[in-house]
């Protein structure tokens, strides 16, 4: 089926209607590109405008924390950088724990950036040697609600309890705690047990204060137990207790009362018994500051919960905040980043509504969904906050500089992309912190995505309309080439009707047209019957008439006429003989299709024949030259060699008459493949371009006044061409390449 490019007999391109039409209908496939290249165009525009619309949120929120001393502290807001196991910033904790002296409850809290561990290198107004300093202890320091929890992990080779009968609360082992109130002033609070168990906790007189002896404080409770290497210490102490300001240390008394009677002097390295002695009764205290000096103590930073207030109060529910101090700790969180896809989420009219066209819709694009677009997922993974140490560039900006930035970042897993903006917060011109707003981009993503679905069923849609129309160009090319196909069938080669044209039974305009050639192929039908049977007529009709004249004509013969009428009488005799001459031919034509279907078919060798009318052309055109290359062995041909002889016969007839005599006629005969090939090649006048393909048609004669002696009517070569249709074979005439002359071939299909 050539519905692509054909090539006509110029060798020219052409399109057929099929290709035209689709390539005009393949024009709508670029909407779906372009509607795809547009998506992602939109889907740019949209992060741009959610990174600005996140930004604006940040200072938002950092607007309503500007100026607000009481949300920071103070104490670590001076300070450029913390020190670790000084500075503390409590974890928050999931849940309550357990005051029973075991560390089961920590398990979340213990790592290396919540645990700090104190041995001799830390010890308070002293300077004993590793040697010398059997005291160690391990912290952790977290937060649940209205309460601070605090675990010592105490390593101690020797456990002194204060005695039953004993006021002191110093003599023995025991832990310190200090920190400042709203008014700045120092309080200080002592950990003394008689015994493990329930810890005993006191309150020590401050300098301003009407307090003569340390008292009971009930707002510190916890648990004391020992342990193979020493005891744990498990506090829970009410918040507002501790200001902004914290110290601890832990007191190691060897020998309570200065009992040296069971002392070993004799297995002590020191020479010197009185500077054993002096080391054993100066208590060892190791911990983060002197809970004496207020100036020593370190910073101790609980958020406060204004800020989560504030921040619930804006009504930011489709981002994540993070309110973090000038050292990166942070203060206060709300939202969940795994919920978090911005305002986009919100809108409704990107809901997806649960009706049967939503169904069959999602249904329909699983697979391209499951290929093509990633559903943005909600279990991805997320670092926290402290540890994305690479991806704080925007927050050290805000910090630094004071300048509000933003950063596009990937999770881990690679499942989703996170935009953050950094604000700063001012209190007094001074930046204490800064506001973090984040956000995913799954909504912008489900808008992509759905945006994505109306591409693809538009594509659909388009594709189903290009198939439909590419199958209807294919019915009415088909219909089109059948009805070329039917109306050259009816139509043989040579102009003849030879058989019926059926009409289409559709209504529309090729079945109108097919109707209009049915009429027109009918009427040319009538016309042609007509016009072949018109010489068999005038043949028949015509002999009556002139052989009525000639009579009357050789009547008039006998008779005495005078001498100028001797001419006319002439001329009317040549005219009935050129009439009849024309019967001949015409009777001629018409007894030869006659002929032809009752001649016998044989066996004959066409070279014997070729060589044999030759010699007599020879004999009968005695002035006429021949030059013969006839090929020697037999060419066998299937047919009625005296009707191969008359062709041949009207073929030297109409060479030798338009050929000089000067110039010899060439005749060969050949075997190519299958076929004999019988030329003629005279010199003389050339056909014309316009007539190389109707010379073998009757009524057609090239001949020019002078050659009209003798009346022709083109008779002769449209013989020829009925003889070869009759033997399956072909004649054909055209010019000689270099101008010389005419050559005729007659192709026969040879009988093998």
């Amino acid at each position: 089926m050539a519905w692509a490019i054909a090539g006509t007999k110029a060798n020219s391109l052409r399109l057929n209607i099929t290709v035209k039409l689709m390539f005009f209908a393949s024009l709508l496939l670029a909407i779906p590109f372009i509607g795809y290249n547009y998506i992602w165009d939109m889907e740019k525009y949209l992060r741009l405008g959610q990174e600005q619309t996140l930004k604006n949120n940040a200072k938002a929120l950092a607007t309503a924390l500007h100026e607000r001393p009481k949300l920071f502290n103070n104490q670590a807001s001076y300070k450029e950088t913390l020190e670790k196991g000084k500075d503390f910033f409590p974890t928050v904790i999931s849940a309550a724990i357990k005051l029973d002296g075991l560390d089961k409850d920590w398990s979340e809290i213990q790592n290396e950036r919540n645990s700090n561990f104190y041995d001799f290198n830390n010890q308070i107004k002293s300077a004993f040697s590793e040697q010398q300093v059997s005291l160690s202890f391990t912290t952790n320091i977290g937060r649940f609600n209205d309460y601070v929890y605090a675990l010592f992990d105490v390593n101690d080779d020797d456990v002194i309890f204060r005695g039953k009968n004993k006021l002191s609360i110093f003599d023995n082992d025991h832990l310190e705690i200090s920190t400042i109130d709203n008014n700045l002033q120092l309080n200080r609070y002592v950990i003394s047990n008689h015994q493990a168990g329930w810890i005993s906790a006191f309150k020590l007189p401050g300098t301003n204060s009407q307090q003569t002896f340390p008292k009971n404080e009930n707002g510190i409770q916890g648990h004391l137990r020992l342990t193979t290497t020493g005891y744990v210490i498990e506090l829970r102490i009410r918040k507002e207790l501790l200001g902004e300001k914290i110290g601890f240390n832990i007191t190691d008394v060897d020998l309570p009362n200065n009992d040296f009677g069971n002392t070993d002097f004799a297995n002590n390295e020191s020479d010197n018994k009185d500077d054993v002695i002096a080391s054993i009764n100066t208590p060892v205290v190791i911990g983060t500051a002197d809970t004496k000096d207020s100036q020593d103590l370190g910073t101790f930073t609980v958020p406060s919960p204004e800020i989560e207030r504030i921040i619930k109060a804006m009504g930011r529910s489709h981002s994540s905040i993070t309110v973090v101090d000038k050292h990166h700790r942070v203060l206060t969180t709300h939202g969940d980043i795994h919920n978090a896809s911005g305002d986009w989420s919100s809108n409704e009219f990107y809901a997806i509504k649960n009706s049967w066209f939503s169904r069959a819709r999602q249904w329909l694009l699983a697979p391209f969904y499951q290929y093509f677009l990633t559903k943005p997922p909600k279990d991805f993974s997320t670092e926290q906050f402290e540890n994305r140490q690479h991806k704080k560039r925007h927050l050290k900006q805000a910090l630094a500089d004071g300048k509000l930035s933003s950063i596009w970042w990937t999770t881990p897993d690679n499942k989703a992309v996170i935009l953050s903006a950094a604000h700063p917060i001012y209190v007094d011109s001074q930046i204490k912190g800064a506001v973090i707003v984040e956000e995913t981009t799954h909504g912008i993503r489900n808008i992509r995505n759905q945006a994505v679905e109306g591409v693809l069923l538009t594509s659909i849609f388009i594709f189903g309309s290009v198939t439909a129309l590419f199958l209807y160009t294919l019915r009415l090319s088909y219909r089109i080439r059948k009805l070329r196909n039917q109306t050259e069938a009816v139509v043989d080669q040579h102009g003849r009707i030879t058989a019926e044209f059926s009409p289409t039974s559709i209504n529309d305009e090729i079945g109108d047209l097919a109707k209009s050639f049915t009429n027109i192929i009918g009427q040319l039908g009538q016309y042609n019957d007509y016009l072949q049977n018109m010489s068999a007529r005038l043949s028949h009709e015509l002999k009556t008439p002139i052989s009525v004249v000639r009579s009357s004509l050789e009547m008039l013969e006998n008779q005495q006429i005078e001498d100028s009428s001797k001419i006319y009488m002439k001329r009317a005799k040549d005219g009935i003989q050129r009439l009849n001459s024309m019967l001949l031919a015409m009777s001629e034509a018409s007894h030869l299709e006659q002929a032809l279907q009752s001649s016998e078919v044989e066996h004959f060798d066409l070279a014997e024949l070729v060589e044999g009318c030759s010699q007599s052309y020879k004999q009968v055109y005695n002035v006429q030259q021949f030059s013969l290359n006839i090929i020697t062995k037999p060419l066998l041909i299937k047919g009625s060699d005296e009707h191969i002889a008359q062709l041949f016969d009207k073929l030297i007839s109409n060479a030798v008459e338009f050929s000089a005599n000067e110039d010899a006629i060439n005749i060969v005969l050949e075997q190519v493949k299958d076929n004999a090939i019988l030329t003629v090649t005279n010199s003389g006048p050339l056909l014309p371009d316009e007539m190389s393909s109707n010379i073998f048609d009757a009524m057609v004669s090239m001949r020019s006044e002078e050659q009209k002696i003798q009346p022709h009517l083109g008779i002769g070569l449209y013989i020829c061409r009925l003889i070869a249709d009759y033997h399956q074979g072909s004649i054909s005439a055209e010019n000689l390449a270099d101008g010389s002359g005419v050559v005729f071939t007659l192709t026969l299909p040879r009988d093998c």
